[in-house]
């Protein structure tokens, strides 16, 4: 039943980006739109994903990426990101660097299961860390090239100095910590089997 009940949260992010694909047409505002339709598209590919590979992900991995996209999704349509800068943009952070950290502790024990390679905690753990560092760095790299050569985006300039880039940096970092932090717990108590077996559905 928790699951079910963590799919139906995921569901009410899932329709709050689309309430805010709505209003940003009824507004006019169709740039907005269509940024706001791409992230509810994203929200689709994990059930894509686990429909064409036969697996069944966690909940809480279609929580934290409808999460994550909504945050993003609002911060641009509803003005968030100006309105409560700079506390939305960490917080979106948070959330997004939790959420790609998450995808990142998932996909090497699936890919460990599969190629066979036997990896032990510590290395599981570095590499979920150093994922959500990679992806962040990219992010950020990708926030000052739209800024250099476009201006910025539809929110303002991304970027606002070498302080709100490494307070993005920070708090990606911590929630890729987070959830290495869990990973710890996790196989204090589990093995590496116990999560590749209830995300690889039945065949």
């Amino acid at each position: 039943m928790k699951k079910e009940y963590g799919m139906y949260l995921a569901y009410i992010f899932q329709a709050l980006i689309a309430l805010n694909v709505i209003h940003a047409f009824l507004i006019g505002q169709y740039e907005l739109m269509f940024t706001g339709l791409l992230m509810f598209i994203l929200t689709l590919v994990p059930y894509i994903i686990a429909r064409k590979m036969n697996v069944n992900f966690p909940w809480f991995v279609y929580l934290l990426i409808a999460m994550a996209l909504w945050f993003h999704t609002a911060g641009y349509i509803q003005g968030y990101y100006t309105t409560f800068y700079p506390y939305y943009d960490k917080i979106a952070h948070l959330v997004s660097g939790t959420t790609v950290a998450l995808l990142g502790f998932l996909g090497v024990i699936f890919l460990d299961k599969y190629w066979n390679m036997n990896l032990n905690t510590p290395f599981i753990i570095g590499f979920t860390i150093i994922f959500g560092m990679a992806l962040a760095g990219f992010w950020e790299i990708y926030e000052f090239l739209i800024d250099t050569f476009f201006g910025g985006s539809m929110a303002g300039l991304m970027q606002h100095g070498n302080t709100d880039t490494m307070l993005d940096m920070i708090f990606v970092l911590t929630g890729s910590i987070i959830v290495s932090i869990f990973g710890v717990f996790y196989f204090r108590h589990h093995r590496k089997e116990d999560i590749t077996g209830s995300i690889e559905g039945t065949k």
